[in-house]
């Protein structure tokens, strides 16, 4: 069973971001919650990721997800702060989470 839980909400109305995003929208940082999908029930375990949504003024809607990015939610907790708190939009998650996950 899987959940979304809104961890962060951010009003944008500037140019953001390497993609040079413009205008005013929202952004929504999303936390989520599934379990792994496992033939013995004893094994299932609870992961965690990441959604962006960002929501354009006009009604248009972006939005990327990463599901099992970690499987300690306070972690996932603190990346998502840390992606809201540069203004990380859908566009550039993927690149954003190789970069910082990559080894």
């Amino acid at each position: 069973m899987a959940n979304r839980m809104l961890e962060k909400c951010i009003r944008v109305d500037e140019v953001v971001g390497d993609f040079g995003e413009t205008g005013i929208f929202d952004l929504e940082y999303y936390l989520l919650e599934n379990e792994t999908d496992h033939d013995y029930p004893e094994s299932v375990q609870t992961v965690y990721g990441i959604e962006i949504v960002k929501r354009l003024d006009d009604g248009s809607v972006e939005n990327e997800k990463f599901e099992g990015v970690y499987v300690d939610k306070s972690k996932t907790r603190k990346l998502i702060d840390l992606l809201a708190a540069n203004t990380v939009t859908p566009v550039s998650l993927p690149y954003i989470l190789d970069d910082l996950l990559s080894v």
